[in-house]
């Protein structure tokens, strides 16, 4: 067997709450990724406590699974204080390890806790052999790539010594994750923050900035499907991948429990040798829990129509039916699919489709609780629009499935076989220990001496029927005897000496990791000597600004051989592996903190950092005084006063006519460059420099005369501060 097909694949899935970790942990996970209440990329999931934590914790770990943290945001300078003292409680409490976004994060987590694991969560935007290579130079353990990766590079990315994450079902990103700033710039709700407005999910046009072009596919121009790769699981094993990530930490249970099942199976089935084939019935269940139709992604290569969802954004569930008519708010449908009472059901309609819930089901005239395929009903409907006859009726929930669901999550086990040993010998107290395959050992000692038994004794079929009631917790127990004696002891004294047993046993399997514990930030920088421009512009016209500066494009799949750059801006992690001389940290490395900035300003050859336009000024200013404070000197900063942000950065996506256009009638322009296309700002990012040393401008649809004007403007601001 090679090298990184030595251990078995992890199965990861996730967790928004309680119940669906132990839904996770019932379906067969090896590990679960889940959020603390603040610093978490999912918001909006339910996240835990740290009382929730610490169950967690517990529960994962006495059943052998894993339980990794996102702290997976960019962090502001007043922010990264506080994340680190959840760091702290983390470390402490036995987290696996944490998936980190922020560069000035992941710079205090291994300077002050070098032995907590640390993952580069996707939003990092490592999507490269480099950048694996240089995550791992930094003290990476695993990095999540980027979901556009092609299964070349992540087979090459999988052969170098750090672990590969690689997402295998759920939600996809239109946009690189980690380069998507649409919700910020149009809803002020940072994706790189949490709180995603997931506008990809609305309506937009391709447009030529006049009228929008005719689509055929729908209005939907940068919604996707859902990723599945149960077909690709050996693909990915035999690529060298050491984890599968299953999307879904805003699922319900059922979802979380359902999909992990059926990846543990083709998982198992893999390396026992045999082909995995998903049934019509579990196809359909899964179809019913959520889907929006499913691709392989640009993993495996999908096409542009194979990947995409322009008809619908959301959740399609199962067709069951067709309408038949509609009067009075009753609705008439033919089945072509079994329907039970409270299912949810969607009728496809215009301009959006009419929800409704099967709350009465009317069947020759009388109430039924379920009907069938053949069957022609009548619905309770007073949604708008109202329905037309012939359109389409679909289940998007299914209570008859969940019912099933829940009863298999609550009966499921997960039990690890162990050996209870045990020696009763009268005139001592009796011993118990308790071990594992993998070395974990817990013994307990009987408070009293045993007496010899005056009637019957305590036959060894009744102690170890004792030993053996096992309660909540996770065990498979046999026992065995070193030395029984005929003894006499209550059998109260007997269930609380194993229940002291089976807790001191569950105490060593849940806690797995022993730590150096914290130490000093102490890092020392020393001032850049380079001499670089107070004003940066970046040129995305032709022909380009003759002051315009070399920067470095965000996506370079194939890049890995080592390069020297000199006086460029760099835009990708993969760029950290090559040499620098006189090189700027660009705007696409989301740059909001002073750690942030001091991890990057302390590699070789780097001098400058263009700071993320996600901060405010008020931000930028606390920013720079941090800076100051901690390492003694101004760095060189650049702050984008003017210019067209790319607010999506795509791949293999060409729409038609230079624009998109939303509801709201703005128009983005897009930018094609290769198989990358950007998606622009609709009217430009505009903000005063507010006290760094540098001013950076993005010019894209400006003419000649617009463009030496915003320059002077941003020269005689620096120069006038000067």
């Amino acid at each position: 067997m090679s090298e990184n097909l030595s251990k078995t694949i992890e199965l990861l899935s996730p967790a928004g709450n309680m119940e669906c970790l132990h839904a996770a942990v019932a379906g067969g996970c090896d590990a679960v990724y889940l959020g603390i209440s603040s610093f978490s990329a999912r918001a909006f999931a339910g996240n835990f406590s740290h009382e929730e934590f610490e169950e967690a914790v517990r529960y994962c770990h006495t059943r052998g699974v894993k339980v990794y943290v996102t702290m997976n945001t960019l962090l502001f300078e007043g922010e990264i204080d506080q994340a680190m003292k959840e760091v702290d409680f983390l470390y402490e409490h036995d987290a696996d390890a944490l998936l980190v976004q922020d560069f000035g994060l992941f710079h205090r987590i291994r300077v002050e806790y070098p032995d907590f694991e640390l993952h580069c969560s996707t939003q990092m935007h490592v999507h490269n052999a480099a950048g694996c290579l240089a995550m791992k130079e930094f003290g990476a353990s695993r990095v999540v790539l980027a979901r556009e990766t092609p299964i070349e590079v992540i087979r090459a990315c999988s052969k170098l010594g750090i672990e590969t994450e690689v997402f295998v079902y759920g939600a996809l990103c239109v946009s690189y994750s980690g380069q998507c700033l649409i919700s910020e710039s149009i809803k002020n709700r940072s994706g790189n923050r949490g709180v995603c407005a997931q506008m990809c999910r609305l309506r937009f046009y391709e447009s030529n900035g006049m009228e929008r072009c005719p689509s055929v596919d729908g209005e939907y121009a940068l919604a996707m499907k859902d990723l599945n790769l149960l077909d690709h699981i050996k693909d990915l094993i035999e690529a060298g991948v050491s984890s599968l990530k299953i999307e879904g930490r805003m699922k319900r249970k059922e979802y979380v429990y359902l999909v992990t099942k059926t990846f543990r199976e083709a998982i198992d089935a893999y390396y026992s040798g045999t082909t995995y084939i998903l049934s019509k019935e579990r196809k359909r269940q899964l179809e019913l829990l959520f889907t929006r139709g499913f691709t392989a992604g640009h993993a495996f290569h999908d096409s542009l129509q194979q990947r995409m969802s322009a008809f619908r954004p959301n959740h399609r569930g199962v067709e069951i039916g067709r309408v038949v008519s509609f009067h009075n708010g009753k609705v008439t449908v033919d089945l072509s699919a079994p329907l039970y009472q409270h299912d949810g059901l969607r009728i496809l309609n215009q301009p959006a489709d009419t929800g409704l819930t099967a709350v009465r089901i009317e069947k020759h005239g009388k109430l039924v609780n379920s009907a069938g395929p053949g069957d022609r009903v009548i619905l309770d409907c007073n949604s708008r629009p109202t329905p037309k006859k012939g359109q389409i009726l679909l289940k998007t929930t299914d209570t008859r499935l969940l019912e099933t669901l829940d009863q298999e999550i609550d009966s499921a086990t997960r039990n690890i076989p162990v050996t209870i040993t045990c020696k009763a010998v009268i005139g001592e107290p009796m011993e118990l220990a308790m071990v594992d395959t993998e070395g974990h050992r817990a013994e307990v000692i009987g408070e009293h001496s045993l007496e010899a038994a005056r009637n019957a004794p305590l036959t060894k079929e009744r102690i170890e029927a004792i030993l053996s009631k096992t309660a909540d917790e996770p065990y498979l127990p046999s026992v065995v005897f070193t030395q029984l004696e005929d003894i006499f002891l209550p059998v109260s004294a007997l269930n609380e000496l194993r229940r002291r047993l089976y807790q001191c046993f569950s105490d060593c399997r849940a806690h797995v990791h022993t730590r150096a514990g914290k130490q000093p930030y102490q890092v020392i920088l020393q001032p850049s000597s380079a001499v670089l421009p107070s004003v940066l512009i970046e040129d995305w016209r032709t022909p380009k600004d003759p002051e315009a500066i070399n920067k470095l494009p965000v996506v370079s799949e194939n890049e890995c051989d080592k390069m020297k750059l000199v006086s460029t801006v760099i835009s990708e992690p993969g760029q950290f592996w090559m040499e620098r001389q006189d090189v700027i940290a660009g705007m696409s490395l989301n740059v909001t903190n002073s750690y942030a900035a001091a991890f990057l300003l302390s590699l070789d050859g780097m001098e400058g950092v263009i700071l993320s336009s996600e901060c405010n000024n008020d931000q930028i200013q606390r920013l720079k005084q941090r800076f100051i404070e901690r390492y003694g000197f101004e760095p060189m900063l650049y702050q984008l006063v003017y210019g067209r942000r790319s607010l999506m950065v795509i791949k293999d996506y060409h729409p038609q006519g230079g624009y998109l256009e939303d509801l709201q009638k703005r128009l983005y322009p897009v930018v094609e460059e290769g198989n990358l296309t950007y998606i622009l700002e609709p009217e430009p990012y505009v903000q005063a420099n507010c006290g760094v040393k540098g001013s950076y401008l993005i010019l894209t649809t400006e003419d000649r005369m617009d463009s030496e004007a915003i320059k002077e403007e941003a020269y005689e601001e620096i120069s006038g501060r000067v």
